[in-house]
């Protein structure tokens, strides 16, 4: 990167603060000419990684805001080049000012996530570690938080390290046996080539199978919310969130589409789905929207089926049992507060049943308390990226091919080819080798200024 950036990088302005970034060759001396510190020398002379208190320039040398700025000096920054932060008061006018001015000076405007992409470039950080900080970003829940965070510390790139190496020393083995015949080195044994590389595929099967909570922590846990028309589907979609999400009526058959609301219960994020009412369906719309339900009833990861717990169960109670069964879910016996009705079948066919009134908030805390339970924080970084966790999948079919073979009594030449394969696809993970379109689209996640 021969040119220097420039771009906004805090929050929604206007706001206290907002954060003005300038990263590449002349950042120093750009900062000479826009920032000017109260006490010391100028800021292309340090002191360096310091926040130092000063007035921003304007181009006809007067003040344009009181703040703090910080200069970096390569490689001793975020991009691994020379940089300056101007820390400002969060107005849309300063802040745009500024961006102008950096221009004005020679800057040009940054692309989404250019300065990552140079940290990247200059090794600072894996292409695992950017992702990780594409997640860090996009958290919606402290445990996702933790995790990117593992992953930013090299949680998940010391795994794929290890896993290259012990392949790798299976093939530097073999190699250095070839080329070096006469030298005292112990031989090349295929039952434990098979062994080591079996092992290697063992160890990247269990990082995979972290693989769906690491992507739940992310995206959130996908619910579904089933039961009869009036029910109380809606209202308890509506509780949950906050706020009124979904439209409530008396009307039975309100809900046609699927309504989805990401909810915050505790550490667990839902994704849930509030669903058309389950009956003999009246109309065509009202089918399709039945079927999209049971759909999204067995592409959901825990089903709520609810019940209006004042009355006793009918043949549409026994639809939303029945679209459920096999999977993993619970009861709600809403409308509590209109009485309770006899409802023993409940007991007998699900494990837990929760009795509340989505209207009045009576019992919803019980019920969010246990949701929140079903995120547990990991005691290791999870894989969340589909990029990696595509690879690991292929390099676990390659490890497996060459033990195989190596079992089979394959000649070493033959079956190592296959382990080579296995390395080449860990190192697309780390980003170490891999394709120019396949860095830009991961840098495209991100905003401007990151």
């Amino acid at each position: 990167m021969n040119h220097m950036i420039a771009a906004y990088s805090g929050g929604a302005l206007p706001a206290a603060i907002g954060i003005c970034r300038v990263s590449g060759p002349g950042a120093l001396a750009l900062a000479e000419k826009i920032f000017r510190p109260r006490k010391g020398r100028p800021m292309g002379e340090g002191p360096f990684s310091v926040m130092r208190y000063g007035e921003v320039l304007d181009g006809d040398g007067r003040a344009l805001d009181l703040c703090l700025a910080c200069c970096y000096r390569a490689p001793a920054s975020y991009t691994g080049e020379d940089m300056l932060e101007i820390f400002c008061h969060g107005s849309q006018a300063v802040a745009a000012r500024i961006l102008e001015r950096c221009m004005e000076l020679g800057a040009q405007p940054a692309r989404a996530g250019e300065f990552t992409q140079r940290a990247f470039l200059a090794g600072k950080m894996d292409l695992i570690g950017a992702e990780a900080t594409a997640d860090l970003i996009e958290a919606q829940s402290a445990a996702a938080a933790k995790n990117a965070a593992a992953q930013l510390k090299g949680g998940i790139s010391r795994q794929i390290r290890a896993l290259r190496q012990g392949i790798m020393d299976q093939l530097t083995h073999f190699y250095a046996v070839c080329d070096y015949p006469d030298e005292d080195l112990d031989p090349f044994v295929n039952r434990q080539a098979c062994q080591a590389l079996t092992e290697r595929a063992d160890e990247m099967d269990q990082m995979l199978a972290g693989f769906e909570r690491g992507r739940t922590l992310v995206q959130g846990l996908p619910v579904t919310i089933l039961g009869k028309p009036n029910a109380g589907k809606s209202s308890l979609l509506n509780a949950l969130a906050g706020y009124d999400r979904a439209i409530v009526t008396e009307e039975a058959g309100a809900t046609r589409d699927i309504v989805t609301e990401t909810v915050r219960c505790g550490d667990t994020v839902l994704r849930l789905s509030d669903t058309a009412g389950l009956r003999q369906a009246e109309s065509q719309a009202e089918r399709i929207g039945i079927e999209k339900a049971r759909q999204s009833a067995q592409q959901s990861r825990l089903v709520i089926c609810v019940f209006d717990g004042s009355q006793p169960l009918g043949q549409q109670d026994r639809e939303a049992v029945e679209a459920s069964e096999g999977l993993e879910r619970i009861a709600v016996r809403n409308k509590i507060d209109l009485g309770q009705a006899d409802q023993p079948q409940l007991a007998e066919q699900f494990d837990r049943v929760f009795s509340l009134s989505a209207k009045t908030g009576e019992g919803v805390e019980a019920l969010c308390q246990w949701l929140a339970g079903l995120t547990v924080q990991p005691d290791q970084a999870l894989i969340t990226s589909a990029r990696q966790a595509a690879l690991l999948t292929q390099a676990v079919q390659s490890c497996r091919l060459a033990a195989e073979s190596a079992r089979q009594g394959f000649t070493a030449d033959a079956f190592l080819a296959d382990a080579e394969q296995a390395v080449r696809l860990l190192d697309q993970a780390l980003g170490e080798s891999v394709g120019e379109d396949i860095v830009h689209g991961i840098f495209s996640r991100f905003c401007v200024g990151k």
